[in-house]
Parts: structure tokens; sequence; C-alpha cells
């Protein structure tokens, strides 16, 4: 896990006054719901009403910020677990929401390097740095199956059946552990006690489903026994695939890092977003990253651009089968939100170190993947430079 090392940088500092309680954790190994369940139950609240600003990789070893409404930092001072521990617990007036936070710090190390390629490595990072990162959704965002926006897209438009077949059937070469495909396997046979005991504790939605089912309930009463953090993963996972589409068809087209006529555009400075009309003043705010296109995150209140831009979103929703009213459901309710297409990465450097290895480390704005940009450094040379969609 310390060959993955991920830091928050929060949005703010915690006052010293307020409801809230901010608690920085420190993580090895561990995803960051288990650490929710853990503190839940030591403080004896729901882990629904703990707040966090993002989810942080499960291999790695990483810091980030949680809020706790109404607790006293001293009930979480010194708390410990194996694979986790509280490092510092203050006030502050309001809890965290997702998004809530400056940036990640990475330091990654990467082995079984070949040392003569570090030189062409260090001009890829140059040059993302200049032109800026296509701001794709790594696939850990699709899970360990990479399926997770399948199972989006079957809450997406109600299909119940569906939904639980993909959640708890349908082995896939990409799970390692054999139990784990034996419990899918017993789903698809109908053995449904048998699957239930079969997953491991930590496949919680798994089993609560399979519970729910077992005891006669219906597909719908199943996904409705998930926490609904887990259940917005899953449609979070569907819009991330369809943004992933439109980014490669920009990137396909040399326009990620354009604005357009028509493109609703982001200001880096502040992240406001405006409707490009005049494209010569824009085509210079983007080439000195003052500004940068954005794609779409589906739902029923998202804005549209116009012209191409918007055809093309347009396009790639109907060839899925999506509209923006089918966020409007209450199962899969989501008022969605733009997301720019490029992102400008920060304090990056490849250091070769004295045990062969290389340390990439970088700053990332909220919501980018350092996957994506491991995957630029550490591509073949002759690989195409692009971003791989999810099918």
């Amino acid at each position: 896990p310390e060959d993955f090392m991920v830091e928050e940088l929060p949005l703010f500092r915690p006052s010293g006054r307020g409801e809230h309680t901010i608690v920085q954790v420190e993580k090895r190994a561990a995803p960051t719901l288990d650490v929710l369940l853990f503190l839940s139950k030591q403080v004896k609240i729901s882990e629904r009403r703990i707040g966090y600003a993002g989810l942080k990789d499960a291999r790695a070893v990483a810091r980030q910020y949680l809020s706790l409404p109404k607790i006293a930092p001293e009930r979480v001072l010194g708390l410990r677990h194996r694979r986790f521990r509280v490092l510092s617990a203050a006030r502050h007036e309001v809890g965290l929401k997702i998004g809530h936070l400056r940036g990640n710090r990475f330091t990654i190390r990467i082995r079984d390097c070949d040392l003569g390629q570090l030189p062409k490595a260090r001009k890829v990072l140059e040059r993302l740095v200049a032109r800026g990162v296509p701001n794709a959704y790594g696939i850990q965002r699709f899970g360990t199956r990479q399926d997770g926006h399948l199972v989006g897209r079957s809450v997406l438009h109600g299909d119940w059946q569906g939904f639980v077949d993909q959640l708890l059937g349908r082995p896939s070469p990409l799970e390692k552990n054999p139990v784990i495909v034996e419990a899918r396997t017993a789903y698809d046979e109908g053995r449904l006690d048998e699957a239930r005991s079969l997953f491991p504790r930590k496949h919680r939605a798994e089993k609560r489903a399979l519970g729910v089912l077992a005891r006669g309930g219906t597909p719908a009463s199943a996904y409705e026994a998930i926490p609904p953090a887990q259940r917005r993963i899953w449609l979070s996972a569907w819009q991330s695939y369809l943004f992933n589409h439109v980014l490669d068809a920009r990137v396909r087209d040399g326009t990620y890092d354009q604005l357009l006529p028509g493109d609703v555009a982001h200001l880096e400075s502040c992240g406001a977003a405006y409707l490009v009309t005049d494209p010569d003043a824009d085509a210079a705010r983007a080439a000195r990253g003052e500004a940068s296109a954005t794609g779409p995150l589906i739902g029923y209140d998202m804005r549209f651009p116009e012209g191409a831009p918007g055809a093309l979103e347009h396009a790639v929703m109907a060839a899925q089968d999506t509209t923006p009213e089918q966020f409007l459901e209450g199962a899969s309710r989501a008022r969605g939100a733009r997301r720019p297409l490029r992102i400008l990465l920060r304090e990056a450097s490849l250091t070769e170190e004295p045990d062969g290895t290389v340390l990439a480390r970088f700053v990332l704005p909220s919501g980018a993947f350092a996957t994506v940009i491991l995957d630029h450094l550490m591509r073949s040379p002759d690989q195409p430079c692009g971003v791989p969609s999810v099918e």
C-alpha cells in the first residue's frame, strides 16, 4: 500500500467551533466506506450521517477528512483500528460534502521500470503539464469487474431483475477470489442462502440484497435495502461512463483542450460556468489554462452545450438510451453537473530512486484520477495516446 500514497488538500481548516467535528484519518489498504462503518459503530451514529469529500483508493495509504455531526472531538481522538487511525479532530460549523477539497497530493512508486525510458516519460509529463490531461474516470470508478456502470444503468431504467443479476451473479475473470466466483455461480443457479454465506463480509451490499431475496423479497426491495451511499456509486458509474464517451470523442478529434462555439466552459479560477460565444477570446483563455471545456454528468437539471458540442452529447445519450428525464425518478434522482474535459497538473515530477524505482509526484484537483496520469506515463511508446472507454 505504501507504493500509492494520497493526501487530501482540504478546502478549509476547522474553525474550532460548531456542531460538526472534522476528523483526519489515515487508512492503509482499506476502503473509505469501511472507515465510515467503524466510526459509526464507535460513536453510535448512522454511517449515512458521516460526511466526506471523496472516496480514497483502497489499495493505498491515504489521509482524508471526514465530518461527524454533534460528536465531540474527544470521542474520536485516539481511535485506532488495525487498518486506520484518527490523526486529528476539531470542531467546525459545517460538515463535509462530496467535492469539499482543493485537491489531492499523490506520491506513487513505480517498480520494474525501464529506466532508459525515463527521459521520454518526463517529456510526456511536461506535455501533460503544458496542455492539460484528459480528465477521464479511471477504471476503478467501475469496480473490480468494471461493471459498475451496468449496475447503474439497470437502476436508471428500473430494471430491478437486471440489477440483482448484475450485482449478484455473472462471475467475471477479473475477480481473483475463487470464493466470490463460487458465490456468484450459486446465485446464478438459484442457491440464494449459499450465495449469501459465501460472499465475504466486506461485500455488504451483496449480502443485504441476498438476504432480502432469500426471504421472498422482490428485486426492487433488495435494492432499497442497500445503503444510499453505495447506490449513489452505481448511478455515478453510469454518469461517468457517458462522460468518458464524450471525452473520447473530443480526444480523438483533438479538441479536449480547446473551447468550441457552444461549449459550456469552466473557469479555473472560481469554477464558474459560462457559454462560449466568442471563440477567439476563449481560444486564448484555453491556451493560457484559464478555462476548459466541460462534459456531461447527466442529470435532470444539467446544462447542455450548444452547437457541435451539444450535438455530440445528445448523440452519446441517444446511443446509450439515456435521457435527462430518467434522472427525475426517486431511485436514480440526480440533478447532474458539468465536469472539465481536462485537468491542470501541478507540482509534477518523476524521480529515479536509488533502488531503481521511480517516484511520481503530482497534485490533482478534486475528482481527478491519478491512475489516468499513470496510464500516460507508463504506456508503451507505440501505444496511441487516448482515453479508453469502459465497455
